[in-house]
């Protein structure tokens, strides 16, 4: 699937289907554009209504972190970071203003 790259802003959540695999993409701070399946793996919420803290997607449902690269955590208010297992990905080239994606 290719996206213009300006259809996915800084800190902006874009649901995407490729391969008939739903996930997310979405530009942290940093400027790169990271994934995650489209359904939280904890209780089924939708990614899409998620919001992004500095480069990391955070689960709108409970709080749930994703870093772009398979790894999904929850911080708790003392900020620990607790991990909580892997995630599905995409394999993500941005070149002439275009996002490329592909499944792994």
């Amino acid at each position: 699937m290719r996206l213009p790259a300006k259809a996915v802003g800084a800190g902006e959540v874009r649901a995407v289907d490729v391969d008939g695999a739903g996930f997310v993409v979405w530009r942290g701070d940093d400027g790169r554009v990271r994934s995650a399946p489209r359904i939280c793996p904890h209780l089924d919420h939708d990614l899409a209504e998620g919001y992004v803290v500095g480069d990391e997607l955070v689960c709108a449902g409970h709080g749930w972190g994703f870093d772009g690269a398979g790894h999904a955590f929850k911080r708790n208010e003392l900020g620990r970071v607790d991990p909580k297992g892997s995630v599905p990905v995409l394999r993500i080239e941005e070149h002439d203003a275009i996002i490329e994606l592909h499944s792994i």
